[in-house]
């Protein structure tokens, strides 16, 4: 059996979807068959890639996840979009020739678009769009400039025949406008500004499947160590300093996702199998970590999105503070936790491939970044005055939080811990699909 299967159920879903309304109950138990379907016949397919299969199973999980994570009452049209960037992103990774990626890719972004800019009333969701837009607009232009160019120098659209190519012009190109999608520094410059216009439903979709989806096809190129090592650097210093002194909790999640995009690609500059190994270990964590901090903070602020606000919101209720701060100390890389694991496993493999001043900014920039998370743990804690807050809770009355969210919570928080404890299981699952590629 193919694994072009995944697809074919996600069209078929998206298909009905436009007809009917589908719950998030029935959602899940689609999304359960089609795995369990897939995984029964998948030994039957003798160009079966592992490698494929666990990217797709994820993207599946968090997609899902994202699904039962929007509003009710949005749903209905939300729904709609959410499948086809699921879909748009399981063609991206399936993709072995760069006319079919850049098809997948616009169907990504035009949904991710529709998505942002769905209300209509909002000024701020709008424009955020809009730079969307227009941004990514330019980026797909860069991708079939580089895609003409190397068509003219090789006479193919390959994506393998492309990796086989070193350095070339029209490989930069392609390049450049992949690092546009995963946000990274210099090509970052509508993230902070997108980021604060969107709502926490395109939010939770922008930092997560967009990124999972492009990184596959950027370690399937190859890319020359050189032109990485120099995102890397931009990134992991653009990203540590901008969030510095931030007041918007969306413009820190953006920088955050500039920096941790970093430390992801400076496993990737160095070519090899474990520098892949844990930049696929570190998207991964940082996506589930992500997806959990969004489902709270949706919870907890108002449509100012102030950290004060939100970390004193966060000190009333003990029980959550407790997941932030496990949460913070995550993203900032505090041992024992697993974002700790994950970035020594990075800073250990480009150590070991000879990439030392490189490995030593990470280390200054990952301490930098380290405050501001630290930051949202100290007001929560230990702000003297909580009485304003205290008192705007109650006019406001309690936030409901229904089943399918909190489940979302658990689950994202269970996985955390799970890592942290015991990180051999996702070491294993993901060694294994690295071998397939190498």
């Amino acid at each position: 059996m193919n694994y072009f299967y995944f697809e074919f159920f996600i069209g078929i879903l998206l298909l009905i979807s436009l007809l009917f309304y589908l719950s998030p109950s029935l959602i899940n138990l689609l999304a359960v068959m089609i795995v369990l379907l897939v995984l029964i016949n998948c030994n039957t397919d003798p160009n079966q890639n592992s490698w494929d299969l666990i990217v797709k199973l994820f993207i599946l999980g968090i997609g899902v996840s994202i699904y039962n994570f929007l509003q009710p009452k949005i749903i209905s049209s939300a729904g709609v979009l959410l499948l086809s960037i699921i879909l748009a992103s399981l063609l991206i990774v399936s993709a072995n020739n760069l006319l079919a990626l850049y098809i997948a890719i616009e169907l990504q972004s035009l949904s991710l678009f529709i998505m942002i800019a769905k209300e209509r009333s909002s000024i701020n969701k709008v424009e955020a769009a809009l730079k969307y837009f227009v941004l990514s607009s330019i980026s797909s232009g860069i991708f079939l400039m580089g895609t003409a160019i190397f068509f003219c120098n090789y006479g193919t659209c390959n994506i393998y025949d492309l990796s086989i190519d070193y350095i070339s012009i029209g490989k930069i190109l392609i390049i450049a406008a992949l690092l546009f999608k995963l946000a990274a520094a210099p090509l970052h410059v509508w993230v902070p500004d997108v980021y604060q216009g969107c709502d926490y439903n395109s939010l939770i979709i922008l930092g997560t499947l967009p990124k999972i989806s492009i990184l596959v096809v950027l370690i399937n190129l190859l890319p020359n160590n050189k032109v990485v090592l120099i995102t890397v650097i931009f990134s992991l210093i653009i990203g540590c300093i901008g969030a510095i002194n931030q007041t918007n909790i969306k413009k820190l999640l953006a920088y955050s996702g500039i920096i941790n995009m970093g430390f992801i690609l400076l496993g990737v500059s160095t070519n090899s199998f474990v520098g892949v190994e844990s930049s696929i270990i570190y998207l991964l964590i940082y996506s589930i970590t992500f997806l959990c901090f969004i489902v709270l903070v949706d919870l907890f602020t108002s449509k100012k999105d102030s950290i004060s606000e939100f970390s004193s919101f966060l000190g009333i209720n003990k029980t959550v503070l407790v997941t932030i701060v496990f949460l913070m100390f995550s993203f900032a890389g505090i041992p024992p936790f697993a974002g700790f694991f994950i970035k020594w496993m990075v800073l250990a493999n480009a150590i070991s491939s000879q990439f030392i001043f490189t490995s030593l900014i990470s280390i200054i920039c990952a301490i930098i970044a380290g405050v501001y998370y630290v930051r949202i743990v100290k007001i929560s804690y230990f702000q003297i005055d909580k009485s304003y807050y205290m008192w705007k809770e109650a006019l406001i009355g309690k936030r409901e939080v229904n089943y399918n969210k909190s489940i979302i919570l658990g689950l994202t928080l269970f996985l955390i811990i799970s890592l942290t404890i015991y990180p051999n299981l996702i070491l294993s699952i993901v060694h294994l699909g690295t071998l397939s590629i190498y």
